[in-house]
């Protein structure tokens, strides 16, 4: 019986978008799924910019509904998330509130990336569990969302790059809606409508190798049309889709519903749904899909240890785009690494921080694509609209910020750009910033001269000395710029110093 488990080890999840509320209990210890519920509370309006009234009031009563099942199980830890779709409402700032005093459950909003994330957490669990299938580990997945596309590829089961684009299906089916297109005349103006959009996101696309798998999660009614009840994965074929395609188009609502059983919500997006897979089977010259029901829930409470190295990763696919030099970011990255791991009992700060730290290294001079000259500007602007896998909204924000003052060229050391971070977030930035700025000094020629490094930690003063056989003139008179704002954070004075036989 459920009861028989540790009790501390049971999590509940509960992650609401703006049309359903889904609920997991989860052994934490075990990976077993206790419960897993989904509910809908919400009806299709693809113009409807704000939550109504009675949607949160659905909303609300199914989450105490799903509370009283937490209490059953006596489980004591409970998380709530929310989509970047809900996010996105007008009014849900409004609705987190009435949340919280109804529940006292707080809200943590995911961005798309994350969404993207944890799928795909779920899914790697589900090839290594063997419930999907895939040639030597090569795959494309396929997350689709009702307004974005992510396209990711792994190659031997590990994560190489992660893409998205703007184009979902309730955002083409909205388009069509507003531009008033004849029923007759809709899917030649979405198949327009799709290349038109997805031009550029293919022409971006990293490079990658041929494979045979394309894997689809997230999508809604492609998964009530294909799988059957209590099944997880399903191989469907391309002409399988077309033939659909070619149904849809001539089938009113009614008929699409009785046909092929698709709920309500998702009618409205069918057709669109089914031309997408069909312009990205073709773009990536697959013939067959593989429909997963995997979600982001799924992968919510998934403790994947690769998960930190994807993230990595993606922000080094980040720094490829924008031709940042290869051999001294990874330098940087190793001595950024060191400098975290070496001074923990004077930084105090967290394994998720360190991660912040390694993205941050890697990404940190993507502003000399624009100009060499006060590149740390160019990085935040490039930086605050890139999207880092796997990393919430203010994450991502931290990351430009940290780039903009890694220099010790950054005017305002008292970094009152970051205002609107919190008081314990600016620390962060700081903290983390000012480690940067000694990693990125230990190479500033460019010559990767330092072999290796030791770090003391003295009453008065750190010392960090670097092992090489080369001069450190310049390293040296770099380091003791940018120690200044290391000094001005932590209260310690840094110096480097150089050891080894010059040859």
């Amino acid at each position: 019986m459920a009861f028989e488990v540790d009790m501390a080890t049971i999590q509940g999840i509960i992650l609401l978008n703006s049309s359903a509320a889904a609920l997991q209990i989860v052994n934490q210890k075990t990976g077993e799924k206790i419960e897993n519920v989904t509910r809908d509370f919400g009806e299709s309006d693809i113009n409807s910019p704000i939550f109504t009234t009675e949607i949160m009031r659905r909303a609300l009563a199914q989450v105490h509904k799903f509370q009283q099942l937490l209490r059953d199980y006596a489980v004591k830890e409970v998380t709530l998330y929310g989509s970047e779709t809900l996010s996105q409402m007008k009014n849900a700032v409004y609705f987190a509130d009435q949340l919280e005093t109804s529940t006292g459950l707080k809200i943590q909003w995911l961005n798309g990336n994350q969404e993207s994330f944890y799928r795909q957490l779920a899914l790697r669990q589900a090839y290594q569990q063997q419930k999907i299938s895939a040639t030597d580990g090569q795959f494309f997945v396929l997350g689709m969302s009702s307004a974005r596309l992510d396209l990711s590829y792994f190659n031997n089961a590990r994560f190489v790059f992660s893409q998205h684009s703007a184009v979902g299906p309730i955002r083409l089916a909205q388009t069509i809606h507003d531009m008033a297109i004849g029923v007759a005349q809709e899917t030649a103006f979405a198949r327009e409508l799709i290349n038109s959009k997805l031009a550029d996101f293919w022409h971006m696309l990293p490079p990658y190798q041929p494979a045979e798998s394309l894997i689809l999660l997230g999508a809604g009614a492609a998964q009530q049309i294909f799988l059957p009840e209590h099944a997880h994965c399903i191989t469907v074929s391309k002409t399988v889709i077309q033939t659909l395609a070619d149904d849809l188009a001539n089938l009113n609502d009614q008929a699409i519903i009785e046909k092929y059983g698709v709920d309500f919500n998702n009618v409205p997006f069918v057709l669109t749904e089914m031309l997408l897979l069909l312009h990205v089977m073709s773009a990536l010259q697959v013939s067959t899909l593989q429909i997963s029901d995997l979600t982001v829930l799924d992968g919510l409470s998934i403790h994947d240890n690769q998960a930190e190295a994807d993230i990595v990763t993606a922000a080094r696919g980040i720094a490829d785009r924008y031709l940042v030099e290869p051999v001294h970011r990874e330098q940087v990255l190793t001595f950024a690494a060191q400098l975290f791991d070496r001074l923990k009992k004077i930084h105090h700060l967290t394994a998720r921080d360190r991660l912040l730290l390694m993205v941050a290294a890697l990404v940190h001079d993507v502003g000399s694509f624009i100009n060499t000259q006060k590149h740390y500007q160019y990085s935040e602007d490039i930086l605050t609209g890139v999207d880092f896998y796997g990393l919430s909204t203010v994450e991502q924000r931290m990351i430009a910020a940290i780039a903009r003052y890694h220099s010790a060229e950054t005017p305002d050391s008292a970094l009152r750009t970051v205002a609107d971070f919190s008081p314990q977030q600016r620390l962060r930035i700081a903290k983390l910033a000012a480690l940067l700025r000694l990693a990125d000094a230990l190479d500033d020629s460019r010559l990767q001269k330092i072999t290796q490094l030791t770090v003391s930690i003295g009453e008065s003063q750190i010392t960090i000395t670097a092992q090489t056989l080369a001069d450190l003139q310049l390293e040296i008179f770099v380091f003791t710029q940018k120690a200044r704002f290391f000094e001005a954070v932590f209260g310690l004075p840094i110096v480097l110093k150089r050891k080894g036989k010059r040859s």
